[in-house]
C-alpha cells in the first residue's frame, strides 16, 4: 500500500489516500467526493510500511503518524508535514467543520469538532505563514 496526496482544480477537497496505485487513489476521490472521471491527480508520496495495516481510503491520523507524519495544525484545516513537505486539507471539508462548530456553539454545546473562531484561526494562519516567510 502506499500513501498519496490527492488533489483537484478546485483544491476543496485535497486530502491523503491511501491505495495500491494512484489510479486507485485518484478514482476512489472522484467517487467519495463527487468530482467527475479524471478530475483527481495523485501523487505518490510514499510506501506504507509493510508492519502498519492500512486499507484503501482516508488514512486515520494515527496511520498519518506511523508513516512518520507530523500533524501540524488539526483545527478547522488539518495540515500535515511529511519529510519537510507540507500539505494542507481542502477548503470544502475544513469550512464545513467550522460551520457545524459555529452551529453547535450558538446551541450552547460548544466546539465539538475542535474548530477555531474565524478571527482566532486567521490570527494563527497570519502568523504560520509569517514565520514560514522569514
Amino acid at each position: 500500500m502506499n500513501l498519496y496526496w490527492v488533489t483537484t482544480e478546485d483544491h476543496e477537497e485535497d486530502w491523503f489516500i491511501v491505495a495500491n496505485t494512484a489510479k486507485e487513489a485518484a478514482t476512489f476521490h472522484e467517487e467519495r467526493e463527487g468530482y467527475d472521471y479524471g478530475e483527481a491527480t495523485a501523487e505518490k508520496i510514499l510506501e506504507i510500511p509493510e508492519d502498519i495495516k492500512a486499507d484503501v481510503g482516508w488514512p486515520s491520523d494515527e496511520i498519518l503518524r506511523a508513516c512518520g507524519a507530523n500533524i501540524i495544525a488539526d483545527g478547522s484545516a488539518r495540515v500535515v508535514e511529511i519529510g519537510g513537505r507540507k500539505f494542507g486539507e481542502g477548503l470544502m471539508e475544513s469550512t464545513i467543520r467550522t460551520l457545524d462548530d459555529d452551529r453547535f456553539e450558538e446551541l450552547g454545546e460548544g466546539r465539538p469538532n475542535k474548530t477555531e473562531r474565524e478571527s482566532e484561526r486567521d490570527e494563527k494562519t497570519h502568523n504560520m505563514w509569517k514565520s514560514e516567510l522569514n
